[in-house]
């Protein structure tokens, strides 16, 4: 306990494993405050198609990449298509304040502003689904309403939980089957816009089943495109295929508002703990996310309560961790992501690898480039290596090694830059890039000088070396090395 407790001066938080991801928005937009974001930690930015227009998040795009080849820190960009999310239309005044025991009458019209006593719902007639006596939740559930009588054209319902609505924000119907597609007509016209510009990651909002993953990465494909997707559990029934998704996905992302709504409250952290184990036996990333310093949106500082929720996060498995209005609409940006990074920094020091290797059991079997990574990171213990270093031009080697959660530090070396930004949301990987030589067979060679620079390695010091036997073949990993750093 004493170690604890004593400063470390030679404390690095941007060696942290776990990644970051910042939600751009109206405060965070600028120039100045993507760079700050970015020397601050932010691994992985994510634009929220939820709110916006294409103009406006090329611009912010734009930003992000200039910022990042000026600060020479690679930076993943990941698009969160909306999906089908109910939201009321705007409110006259922007908010309207709601007592408890106050009467409210929800009713469909989209484009109409709500006003006075009545809200109105931007893409469902509550009058269809909705039933006397159940629930209505508001804003991620901070406010309650409950169904009273259900008229020709609205439903009349009272307050339980009063608070202040904000105009646009998410309704929810927990009690009610609600059967809406994953995907609307604006995500494809939103996915075909991040295409065109390249962009990392796609995360697909509200997923049921594995078709809906299926079905965008057949519209990715048809359209050339290179996005890995994200799928985002916040519903029971993605938990009830969550093995089809998982399969038909290149990661997962907890979103805890949404699920929060779906199921009660006290299943969550079970949920959250089940999900992240299941994407670490497979390999794929996983996300945390949602109020993970919620009270950062106007204070300073974070609760204890929030320090804790990341740090069992991080000691879980997960991947990375995600804020959305703390970066967005924040008063204090800048601050919750360094918090963020100094709360997992310290959480990985407890990071228990005994238990984590034991739940991976039997999961290095599936593939020839899964037991390369495997035998990688246990080779790496047994030579006493400084480094991993996985030569890849996918960015899979990387991510298959980082499964393992290597001590050592692991450098996802790649010539393809879109490699280098992919490989900004995998745990632990450090991505190097490196000019292809003319001539291919020494390509290992490059990379490792690339590497000794970078990690400012001595001569002598060890590293263990993942390839393919064909380093220009795509996927096929299959070679591992043990070499000395000899270039410096």
């Amino acid at each position: 306990m004493e170690e604890i407790l004593q400063p470390d001066p030679n404390e690095n938080y941007r060696l942290r494993k776990t990644k970051l991801i910042a939600t751009l928005g109206p405060a965070t937009r600028s120039p100045e405050k993507i760079r700050d974001l970015i020397r601050s930690g932010m691994n992985v930015a994510r634009l929220n198609f939820s709110h916006g227009s294409h103009e406006e998040h090329e611009e912010t795009l734009n930003r992000i990449r200039e910022a990042s080849r000026e600060l020479q820190m690679p930076v993943a960009v990941l698009q969160d298509l909306s999906g089908p999310k109910i939201r009321i239309t705007e409110l006259e005044g922007d908010f309207k304040q709601v007592q408890d025991g106050e009467e409210i009458y929800l009713q469909h019209k989209a484009g109409a502003k709500s006003a006075g006593d009545t809200i109105y719902l931007e893409t469902l007639n509550p009058v269809e689904f909705l039933k006397a006596g159940e629930q209505i939740l508001l804003a991620d559930g901070i406010l309650e309403l409950r169904a009273l009588e259900i008229l020709e054209e609205k439903v009349r319902c009272v307050v339980s939980k009063g608070g202040r609505i904000r105009s646009r924000v998410g309704i929810a119907f927990p009690d009610s089957e609600i059967n809406l597609p994953a995907t609307t007509d604006k995500d494809f016209l939103d996915l075909a816009w991040g295409i065109e510009h390249d962009i990392e990651y796609v995360a697909i909002s509200f997923v049921n089943s594995a078709m809906d993953v299926l079905k965008l990465r057949e519209e990715i494909t048809r359209q050339g495109g290179h996005s890995k997707i994200i799928a985002k559990i916040e519903r029971k029934s993605a938990l009830r295929n969550i093995n089809e998704i998982m399969s038909a996905s290149d990661g997962l992302m907890v979103a805890r508002g949404d699920l929060g709504l779906e199921l009660p409250l006290e299943k969550v952290p079970r949920v959250q703990k089940r999900l992240i184990e299941e994407a670490n036996y497979r390999g794929i990333p996983v996300i945390v996310a949602t109020q993970m310093l919620h009270s950062m949106v106007t204070s300073v500082r974070p609760t204890r309560a929030e320090a804790s929720d990341i740090a069992t996060a991080v000691m879980s498995g997960a991947d990375a961790l995600m804020l959305s209005e703390e970066t967005a609409i924040g008063e204090n940006p800048i601050l919750a992501i360094k918090h963020l990074g100094k709360i997992a920094f310290e959480a990985e020091r407890e990071f228990d690898f005994d238990e984590y290797k034991f739940r991976l059991k039997e999961a290095d079997t599936e593939t020839i480039p899964d037991a390369v990574a495997y035998a990688a990171a246990a080779a790496a213990i047994k030579v006493k290596a400084r480094a991993l270093v996985a030569c890849t031009e996918t960015g899979n080697s990387a991510r298959l090694i980082a499964k393992y959660r290597p001590q050592q530090t692991l450098f996802g070396a790649s010539s393809s830059e879109r490699t280098i930004r992919r490989m900004c949301l995998y745990w632990g990987v450090q991505p190097v890039l490196f000019k292809s030589p003319e001539n291919h067979e020494r390509e290992l060679e490059t990379a490792l000088q690339q590497v000794q620079e970078v990690g400012n390695f001595e001569n002598g010091d060890r590293a263990v070396i993942t390839a393919g036997l064909n380093v220009r073949t795509p996927g096929s990993t299959s070679l591992l090395e043990i070499r000395e750093f000899r270039y410096a």
